[in-house]
């Protein structure tokens, strides 16, 4: 059976929709199922990333004229032109399908529901934002959220929501059932630092500014941020010849590098579900308009410190001091809110609805 993935990465979206349709890509591709993905071509795709962990891309067209949002909740700028001309553009390109998942903010039920019909397929959508759909699978992994959210606009889909279902790489679950210990009587020397692949407002440059004027020998940085982010160089640059700051593009091994680290600093994305689920301390720090709700939604349940861009400056070491005072109760906090297994339990549901008829 043919499933087609239709998500886009650039500047102004990031790479965390990309990302986490990946998990799910290699999880349906291991049980028998062809998985292919659709995106369109503009700057910062992630077309030859995705061709690189072995899925064919179909390349939607790219834009005539590239359009920059007017804010990061201007989602109808993200699909850089009309619905209507993505889903002929995707129909034409697609041809056949058994099942379509959209990962989209663009994307409404009138892309889906042109689609579907075309190509009489199957609709999951993965979503944040409590909207209308026509499909047969919603799946939401925002911390908090309630199905009923969603089904009195969508009566006659599965909804799958909450942090439960949260799509993160079965790595994660392995490093969660073999945890060391000990991990909170080494000091704390180990910070990660990863607002998103690309980080369009720099926020990791003010981080690390601060992160610089700590006064210890032990102290060790990663700093996570790829070519495809406008700032590359920048904080390449600001990495280079300070011993205690190593700058990597990316890594194969999360789940492992993530294990052996004390703190991390990153943006309420998708590796809000890797930290949690093994217990990782974090300064979370929404860079877009729709991470403010979970992000003041997590923060509630003490697993995080929540910090705006704005308080950087004035509140980064208080920040820090709390998380290294209280590590453990964040730590257990953390463990609270995901458990690893999402992305098998989002499989099992598209696996009944494509054996189902």
């Amino acid at each position: 059976m043919k499933i087609i993935i239709r998500v886009d990465a650039s500047v102004f979206i990031g790479s965390g929709h990309v990302m986490r349709c990946l998990v799910l890509a290699k999880q349906l591709r291991s049980i028998g199922y062809t998985v292919v993905f659709a995106q369109k071509l503009q700057k910062g795709d992630f077309i030859s990333y995705i061709s690189k962990q072995g899925f064919k891309v179909l390349e939607l067209n790219q834009p005539k004229k590239f359009i920059t949002p007017s804010s990061s909740d201007d989602y109808l700028a993200w699909l850089q032109g009309s619905w209507e001309d993505d889903a002929n553009d995707f129909i034409l390109k697609a041809k056949t399908a058994d099942l379509i998942i959209v990962d989209h903010y663009s994307l409404d039920d009138l892309w889906e529901r042109k689609v579907s019909n075309k190509l009489s397929c199957k609709i999951v959508v993965i979503d944040d934002l409590a909207r209308e759909h026509y499909a047969d699978l919603i799946i939401d992994q925002t911390y908090g959220r309630q199905a009923e959210e969603y089904l009195h606009k969508n009566p006659k889909s599965i909804i799958l929501a909450g942090s439960e279902f949260a799509l993160i790489s079965p790595e994660f679950k392995r490093i969660r059932d073999n945890l060391n210990k000990n991990r909170a009587n080494e000091g704390y020397k180990n910070i990660l630092v990863s607002m998103g692949g690309i980080d369009y407002p720099n926020v990791t440059i003010k981080i690390l500014e601060k992160l610089a004027e700590i006064k210890n020998n032990d102290l060790h940085i990663t700093v996570l941020l790829g070519k495809r982010s406008p700032h590359y160089k920048k904080i390449k640059d600001f990495c280079f010849n300070k011993s205690a700051f190593t700058h990597i593009l990316f890594s194969n091994e999360m789940a492992d590098l993530m294990s052996s680290q004390h703190i991390a600093i990153g943006a309420p994305g998708s590796t809000t579900w890797e930290r949690a689920c093994i217990g990782l301390p974090s300064i979370l720090i929404p860079i877009a308009e729709n991470q403010k709700v979970i992000a003041k939604n997590i923060s509630k349940t003490g697993a995080v410190c929540l910090l705006n861009i704005s308080d950087i400056e004035e509140s980064f070491h208080n920040k820090m001091a709390l998380i290294i005072r209280n590590w453990e109760s964040f730590h257990k906090a953390n463990l609270k809110l995901c458990d690893g297994q999402g992305s098998t339990k989002v499989c099992q549901h598209i696996i009944d609805i494509l054996e189902k008829d």
